[in-house]
């Protein structure tokens, strides 16, 4: 788990759709600064979500991305349901369904908690559906 500075306002004050646009805007740097190149932000088919499609080399990367503005409820990477991997999985062989991969793919999960309205705890957990 690393730290992760933000330069944005508290979010002390948001929705649960504010909170996770901004989990998402930052799992979106954090994979960056890595090496990831974005492909795509929320893949929306009927019954399921991919929220960031991304490259790393020669590898398509989904990624599922949990936030947390406390840990009251546990770690963000604790929250993934059966159902909720179901519908991921459903999102993925969609996309891949409409874009052939002629590469290797995984999902990922990225889980974040915010700490204070400038901090945040990053976690990047390779290959979920493999655990």
């Amino acid at each position: 788990m690393i730290q992760f500075n933000i330069p944005r306002n508290s979010f002390s004050q948001a929705t649960k759709g504010e909170t996770g646009r901004a989990g998402e805007t930052l799992a979106v740097k954090f994979l960056e600064q890595k090496g990831f190149r974005l492909i795509k932000r929320n893949h929306r088919i009927r019954g399921g979500e991919l929220d960031l499609i991304m490259e790393n080399d020669d590898i398509m990367i989904f990624v599922e991305v949990k936030t947390r503005t406390t840990a009251n409820f546990g770690e963000p990477e604790d929250s993934l349901t059966p159902v909720q991997t179901r519908k991921i999985i459903r999102a993925i062989l969609h996309w891949l369904g409409e874009n052939p991969a002629k590469k290797p793919w995984r999902c990922d999960l990225v889980g974040i908690r915010f700490v204070s309205p400038l901090r945040a705890n990053i976690k990047h957990i390779p290959n979920i559906l493999l655990i």
